[in-house]
C-alpha cells in the first residue's frame, strides 16, 4: 500500500459518499459520538468564556480610559497616610503648573460618598464639589436643564446636577426643581446629565468617575466644606486639558521634573495620565493574553486528543465493517476520507454547540456594562473556523489507523 494514496484529491461524489458513510456511522455509534460531542463543547465553551472575558476586559479599560480624556493631565492627592506633612492638593497647584504648560482648560474637584435624602428617601450616591468646565473635560452634556456656572461656583449656590441614574437610587424622577438633601445642606436640582456610560472601576492612577449615579454640586458648597481661600482650598482630583494626547504625554513629564518632591513618585500628589496608562495596559496585556491564549490551545489540545482515542477506539470496534468496504472495492483513501469527515462532523456538531453556550454564558455572566457585542466579528469567524480545524485534527489519526487495517485479515478475526 502506498502511503501517498491516503491523500489523493477526492470527487464530489467520493466526499458526498464519505459524509453519508460518516453520518451514519455516528448515529449507529451514539454513545461515543455523544461523549466526543459533549467534550468538545465543553472546550470550545471554556475557549469562548476566556476570549470573551479578555476582548471586554479590553474594551471597557479602553472605553474607561477614552472616557477619562486622552488629552487630560489627573492630579490625585495621595491618600493622608501617605503624606502627613505634606500640603495637600489645592487649586493653586494648577495654577502655578499654567505658568510652565499650554493648558486649555481645567477642573478641581472634592469626591465624597454620601446618603441624600429627597421627599424623606435615603439613597446613597457620589457626590462631587466641582470648579470647572465639567461639559468639556469630561463631554458631559445635560438631558434637562443646565449645567452648573461659574457664577454658580463663585457665589457657592446651592445648586445641583444629577446624574442619569440618580432618580432610579431615589425611587422617584428627580427633575430639574426638585430638592435633594445632605446632612445639613439642600440643594436644588438644576440639571440631569445624559448617560455617559461610565465604567465602575478606575484605570491605574486615574479615580473611578460615576458620573451616572453622582451629585454634582459647586465646589465649597459640598457638605462639610473647608475655610480656606479659594487658591488654597483643598481638592481630591485636579484635571487639566490639553489640545491632544501627546501635549497631556509630555505634559505629564515636564510636571514631575518641575517639582519631584511634590509631584514625583513618593510625594504627596500623583500625576496620571491616561495615554501613560493606555501604554502601560496594552504592554501588561500582552503578557496576559499570551497565557490565556496557552490556556485555550491547551484545552482545544486536550479535547482533539480524547475525541481522537474515541474515535480511534471506534476503528477497532469497526475492523470488520472496513475490512468488508476494502473487499467490495473501498480504497485506502476511501477509508481516510471517512475518519476526516467524521472528525469534521463531529467539529462543527460539538464545537457548535460550544460556541453558542459560551457565548449564552458570556452575555449572562460577564460583564455588560459597555455597548458592543461579546465578541468580534472578526473573533467569532476565527472561533467558527477553528471548530472544523479540531475536527479535522482528531480525524488524522484514526484516519490513517483505519487505512493499514488489512481487510483479510480483518474478516477473519471478525
Amino acid at each position: 500500500m502506498n502511503p501517498k494514496t491516503r491523500f489523493l484529491p477526492a470527487s464530489r461524489a467520493e466526499i458526498w459518499r464519505a459524509v453519508e458513510v460518516a453520518a451514519d456511522a455516528l448515529r449507529t455509534d451514539r454513545t461515543r459520538t455523544r461523549a466526543a460531542v459533549v467534550a468538545l463543547a465543553l472546550a470550545m465553551a471554556i475557549v469562548v468564556c476566556l476570549t470573551t472575558l479578555v476582548e471586554r476586559g479590553r474594551a471597557a479599560t479602553i472605553r474607561s480610559l477614552e472616557r477619562a480624556g486622552l488629552s487630560n493631565l489627573y492630579l490625585v492627592n495621595r491618600p493622608r497616610n501617605e503624606r502627613p506633612r505634606a500640603q495637600p492638593l489645592a487649586a493653586s497647584d494648577v495654577e502655578k503648573l499654567r505658568a510652565i504648560l499650554p493648558i486649555q482648560a481645567s477642573l478641581a474637584m472634592r469626591v465624597q460618598r454620601r446618603v441624600l435624602t429627597a421627599r424623606g428617601a435615603p439613597f446613597p450616591v457620589s457626590l462631587y464639589a466641582v470648579q470647572g468646565p465639567i461639559g468639556d473635560v469630561f463631554h458631559l452634556r445635560v438631558r434637562s436643564g443646565r449645567m452648573l456656572g461659574d457664577l454658580d461656583t463663585a457665589r457657592k449656590s446651592p445648586y445641583c446636577l444629577v446624574g442619569s441614574d440618580v432618580g432610579k437610587l431615589a425611587g422617584f424622577p428627580t427633575s430639574v426643581g426638585s430638592i435633594v438633601n445632605a446632612g445639613s445642606r439642600s440643594y436644588e436640582v438644576v440639571g440631569e446629565l445624559e448617560d455617559s456610560s461610565a465604567e465602575g472601576a478606575s484605570a491605574g492612577e486615574i479615580p473611578s468617575l460615576d458620573w451616572n449615579r453622582a451629585i454634582v454640586v459647586p465646589l465649597g458648597a459640598e457638605p462639610e466644606a473647608a475655610a480656606q481661600a479659594d487658591i488654597r482650598y483643598p481638592i481630591d482630583v485636579a484635571v487639566a486639558q490639553f489640545a491632544g494626547a501627546a501635549e497631556a504625554d509630555r505634559a505629564s513629564s515636564l510636571v514631575e521634573e518641575a517639582d519631584r518632591d511634590r509631584y514625583g513618585p513618593s510625594g504627596p500628589v500623583r500625576v496620571a495620565s491616561p495615554i501613560q496608562t493606555l501604554r502601560q495596559y496594552r504592554q501588561a496585556r500582552r503578557t496576559f493574553d499570551r497565557i490565556v491564549w496557552i490556556v485555550c490551545l491547551l484545552t482545544a489540545a486536550s479535547a482533539v486528543i480524547g475525541i481522537s482515542n474515541l474515535l480511534s477506539a471506534s476503528v477497532i470496534a469497526r475492523a470488520k465493517e472496513i475490512g468488508l468496504r476494502r473487499a467490495v472495492g473501498a480504497r485506502s483513501n476511501d477509508i481516510v476520507l471517512q475518519f476526516q469527515v467524521e472528525g469534521l462532523l463531529l467539529g462543527v456538531l460539538g464545537g457548535g454547540v460550544g460556541l453558542l453556550t459560551g457565548l449564552v454564558v458570556g452575555l449572562v455572566s460577564l460583564d455588560r456594562s459597555g455597548p458592543g457585542a461579546s465578541l468580534s466579528l472578526a473573533t467569532f469567524s476565527l472561533l467558527a473556523g477553528s471548530c472544523a480545524v479540531l475536527g479535522i485534527l482528531t480525524g488524522i489519526r484514526p484516519s490513517i489507523r483505519a487505512s493499514r487495517i488489512d481487510p483479510a485479515q480483518a474478516l477473519r478475526e471478525g
